[in-house]
């Protein structure tokens, strides 16, 4: 059942709309019939009418499509090894080496990492352990296959049940940058701790999901604003665009993709939980202000395989 079907019982009108979501239409309510229409065709309303149409449609896709994530922010506190963060030394359990990269030999070099036993719980995502993402710092594109994301030859992911109490320096690793070393973080030095917050976030406009949740807020408009919107259409979605525009470092929630998202094709097909995405912020920079993620199946996400993850970043 549709939203503000939920909400009034029958299909809502215009002012029921916009009072549902504390929007308040431009045109009052006691104009009806014939100059109701013509104070939708009114060119001087156009700009109201078009920020009351995205509101709208920006509220009840928040209703539909909220999803709980983590946002990740930077701390000024230097991080542990054990600690959630971006870049520098690692720890290497007995028993492993650490990660290199297959097709050259040389080693890779930490990205981030989880660590969930201090991080807030989401549905799905382990409530212990370390998980580790890893990338190459000899090749301009760190790793990533476009033809086989999954592939984890030049990038990997270690998953660690168990966080230590204490880590011995000979189960630290900081590999050494070499004069052609290229990675996203500025220096051989940087790490920078993360503080999650547990929040929910709104799909937006890079998710290939959002047509369709777009276009089940239209089917409960009424007439004339769902005509309107399709007048207006150019200038009502940068509306809504600017009003869902949001990046930075988090797990779970929906992804920012600077070109386009690949999912809906291929490999990617069904990986739609995001695992951790790392925006060009706090001085991490993916190119020309890429954004990378890290995407799994659900179902594989449950049962802690990591081994088919699909790595991504693009940039403008």
């Amino acid at each position: 059942m549709r939203l503000l079907d939920r909400l009034f019982g029958k299909k809502p009108s215009a002012e029921q709309e916009g009072l549902a979501h504390g929007i308040q239409n431009p045109i009052d309510a006691s104009v009806t019939g014939i100059q109701r229409d013509e104070a939708y065709a009114d060119t001087s309303l156009i700009p109201q009418l078009s920020d009351y149409v995205a509101q709208m449609i920006v509220s009840m896709l928040r209703h539909s499509t909220d999803a709980p994530m983590i946002e990740l922010d930077a701390s000024d506190t230097p991080p542990n090894v054990l600690d959630t963060k971006i870049g520098g030394e690692f720890y290497v359990p007995s028993g492993m080496r650490p990660p290199r990269n297959h097709e050259t030999g040389k080693p890779l070099y930490l990205l981030a990492q989880l660590n969930f036993d201090e991080l807030p719980h989401l549905p799905d995502f382990p409530e212990h352990g370390l998980l580790q993402f890893f990338i190459a710092g000899d090749d301009p594109l760190y790793g990533m296959n476009l033809d086989h994301p999954q592939s984890q030859k030049k990038w990997r992911i270690r998953y660690i049940p168990t966080v230590p109490n204490t880590v011995p320096p000979t189960h630290v690793a900081h590999p050494s940058w070499r004069a052609d070393t290229d990675l996203p973080l500025p220096d051989r030095n940087y790490a920078m701790k993360l503080v999650p917050t547990l929040t929910a976030k709104v799909i937006n406009t890079t998710d290939y999901r959002f047509d369709g949740a777009l276009q089940r807020c239209l089917s409960t408009m009424n007439d004339r604003d769902r005509d309107f919107y399709r007048t207006h259409e150019g200038e009502i979605l940068d509306t809504i665009n600017d009003m869902l525009a949001y990046g930075g470092h988090q797990i779970g929630g929906y992804p920012l993709f600077t070109q386009w998202d690949p999912r809906p094709n291929g490999p990617w097909q069904g990986a739609d939980t995001l695992l951790l995405q790392i925006d060009s912020i706090d001085d991490v920079m993916f190119a020309d202000s890429g954004v990378a993620n890290f995407f799994i199946r659900p179902d594989q996400l449950r049962r802690l395989d990591f081994s088919q993850v699909l790595f991504h970043w693009d940039c403008m």
